[in-house]
């Protein structure tokens, strides 16, 4: 177990560009983003639809203070978030982004997705149990495959007499 940390030894956690999981995919190591896309593409990845990842972003999308320049309303400030969001949806890294972020939660449900079968196949579902055995291996869908019937044939040559 861990003891109190020394003097000088408390960090902060990294910076949004750390959002993605390492070993997501090879894309996403070769996509140059910066933390706010990638922290976008998480939210959209989660199911959060364009207007939840704006408000949930709109500080970093549309700050309202800019030096040297006017601050924006807020009305301002979450249009141009919307249209920096519309802008990224329409690049295909920030899709694959997306997409790949996706993939991973998908495959980190599957096993309550696989409990989820289990428990309606033991409640006599036979379509859940039938899907329970075929992903277990243990039934074949499409029957038993017999060997194919093969015939040799010999023609045109001369029989010894």
């Amino acid at each position: 177990m861990a003891g109190p940390a020394e003097n000088g030894q408390n960090r902060e956690l990294p910076a949004l560009p750390a959002v993605v999981p390492e070993g997501v995919g090879a894309q996403i190591t070769e996509i140059k983003m910066d933390g706010i896309q990638l922290a976008a593409a998480r939210l959209y990845g989660a199911g959060f639809g364009r207007r939840q990842v704006m408000l949930k972003l709109l500080d970093h999308l549309a700050p309202a203070e800019r030096p040297g320049k006017r601050d924006r309303t807020q009305e301002e400030r979450e249009a141009q978030a919307r249209h920096k969001l519309r802008r990224w949806e329409k690049t295909q890294k920030f899709r694959d982004l997306v997409y790949e972020v996706a993939v991973v939660k998908l495959d980190m449900d599957v096993p309550q997705i696989l409990e989820g079968v289990s428990n309606r196949a033991k409640r006599g579902r036979v379509d859940a149990a039938r899907l329970a055995l075929e992903v277990t291996g243990r039934h074949n869908p499409k029957g038993e495959q017999q060997a194919p019937n093969i015939t040799v044939q010999i023609a045109n040559i001369p029989r010894p007499e």
